[in-house]
């Protein structure tokens, strides 16, 4: 007669569906092509640099939209310039293993330096944002979003919009936390991340080392729990009125 106890005296299951599992979650590979700085060398310096329209309302939509990305995996770069609506500044420049962004304020105007660049995603995944910051800087604001493609039919091409946002306030000191994460779900396979920076102080900078998009991946790993002895073993669900073991 064949045995039908889920759970032999030795403690083995004998039905499946019987181990507990816990989720692990990690993020893993990397999406975002040239995000070390020290391996950039001076080429951010060298990349497309887009002056922003003073009349918009949104100087990284405006760039996105008037300076768009053909191909991926490439860093392009935007600064306002000085007008009624928004204070000059320089575009972001890459040496000595940092992209530095640059700022500028008076008057009640503020200043914008940022880059950008188009992944290749896969829509509905989740992936992770990290950067890191090098001590200094004044008084000001760093941003990391996401944009994804969208047609306006207003302006009869192809916008962006905002997917998802997050800012560190520098200055950076020993105390502060060094690297500005975020997490956003893919909602294009062209979707474009911004890191700008924008300030409350005159001749204003902030030093980014690196730059990374990694995928969220979960796994299932079994439980284990320790006996009176120490020793290690999976943990195991029954049902309820069967027998654990043969007597």
């Amino acid at each position: 007669m064949a045995d039908k106890k889920e759970i032999s005296i030795t403690g083995v299951a004998q039905r499946s569906g019987l181990d507990v599992f816990s989720s692990m979650t990690t993020y893993n590979g990397e999406y975002l092509n040239w995000g070390n700085a020290l391996a950039y060398k001076t080429q951010l310096t060298s990349d497309a640099d887009y002056r922003v329209d003073d009349s918009t309302s949104d100087p990284t939509v405006d760039a996105l939209t008037e300076a768009p990305q053909t191909t991926a995996g490439r860093w392009f770069r935007y600064h306002t310039n000085t007008g009624t609506n928004y204070y000059g500044t320089t575009a972001p420049t890459s040496s000595g293993g940092y992209f530095t962004f640059n700022g500028d304020y008076s008057g009640g105007l503020y200043s914008h330096s940022g880059i950008y660049q188009r992944v290749s995603l896969v829509t509905g995944v989740e992936y992770q944002i990290d950067i890191s910051l090098a001590i200094g800087g004044v008084e000001g604001t760093l941003y990391v979003e996401t944009y994804f493609p969208r047609y306006n039919t207003s302006l009869g091409k192809t916008s962006y919009k905002l997917n998802t946002s997050a800012n560190i306030e520098s200055p950076i000191i020993s105390t502060s936390d060094s690297i500005l994460s975020s997490t956003f779900t893919a909602q294009s396979q062209n979707d474009v991340i911004v890191i700008y920076f924008t300030d409350t102080a005159a001749s204003a900078t902030i030093n980014v080392t690196n730059i990374s998009i990694k995928e969220k991946q979960e796994y299932l790993v079994p439980t284990y729990v320790t006996d009176k002895y120490g020793n290690a073993h999976k943990t195991l669900r029954r049902s309820i009125n069967t027998t654990l073991s043969n007597d």
